[in-house]
């Protein structure tokens, strides 16, 4: 892990974070980042975007990876701490914050993060899928943390929770400047709803050390 000085969320958050982890399994926070700096992380990516740093997103694993339009239609760069903007860095930084507290807390033995930027263009989507991949248990807790400004219901785009296996109850999030979603990986499916305007996060999963 990283550490680097925390400018962009407060550690405040890290205990009701763990708290919710051990009860319920997840938690939607709102305001985690102040709208000024929401709309600079904005800026960051969409000029990324623009440098052509980003390409379309894909299912799969590895070599089995597929870009399937039918499945999801965002795009995505990846990010790392050596190469990343200012501002996304200082978010890697928060996260590896939160990382270290929820180790402390909770035990999980979490050891790395992968995460990316996604832009969703107007009329994308992500269908109902889970972000453990089947086999594997690296992936523990996924964070998404939305860069949108005024967003409104009829722009859609709203990540849906579903919170039993039966994906039959579930919370619709809206995806507004500042709001921090964190939910058990291996747990919840979830989709991402039909977007009407250009849709922005900084989605990642903290990761534990692949068993055998």
């Amino acid at each position: 892990m990283h550490a680097t000085a925390n400018t962009l969320a407060s550690l405040d958050l890290i205990d009701p974070i763990a708290d919710a982890l051990a009860g319920p399994g997840w938690i939607v926070l709102e305001n985690v980042v102040a709208p000024q700096q929401c709309a600079a992380l904005a800026d960051e990516i969409r000029g990324e975007f623009a440098g052509g740093d980003f390409h379309r997103a894909g299912i799969g694993k590895s070599g089995a990876l597929q870009v399937v339009s039918e499945v999801r239609g965002d795009h995505v760069h990846w990010l790392e701490h050596a190469n990343a903007a200012p501002l996304q860095r200082d978010w890697l930084g928060w996260l590896d914050e939160l990382s270290s507290g929820l180790n402390r807390t909770l035990y999980l033995g979490l050891q790395e993060f992968e995460g990316h930027a996604a832009i969703y263009p107007p009329g994308s989507f992500y269908k109902t899928h889970l972000d453990q991949f089947r086999g594997t248990s690296e992936r523990s807790v996924t964070a998404i943390l939305y860069l949108n400004p005024d967003w409104q219901p009829a722009d859609g785009g709203q990540l849906r929770l579903y919170l039993d296996e039966a994906c039959s109850e579930y919370r619709d999030i809206a995806p507004r400047a500042g709001t921090l979603v964190v939910f058990l990986a291996a747990r919840f499916y979830h989709e991402v709803l039909t977007a009407h305007r250009e849709r922005i996060a900084i989605t990642g999963w903290f990761k534990r050390r692949a068993l055998g």
